[in-house]
């Protein structure tokens, strides 16, 4: 199998789910993991899904695991 690999950069952007202090809702944050921020592929895109929020009506985004960028 062909395998292609493509240079990515990464950089921090700062949690949308806790705006980067770490704690969501009295908890550590599940978007950073209580880092504050999350490494995005750059240049770094708001969540489609999410518009970016890290948030849905029915909890945490899962396309973005709640850090508010794009993993793609």
């Amino acid at each position: 199998m062909l395998q292609i690999y493509i240079d990515t950069e990464y950089a921090p952007e700062k949690c949308s789910l806790c705006s980067g202090t770490g704690y969501a809702n009295g908890e550590t944050c599940e978007g950073c993991g209580g880092q504050g921020d999350v490494l995005v592929a750059q240049p770094a895109i708001a969540c489609p899904l999410c518009s970016g929020t890290g948030t849905l009506e029915n909890g945490t985004c899962r396309a973005c695991g709640g850090g508010g960028w794009a993993l793609f």
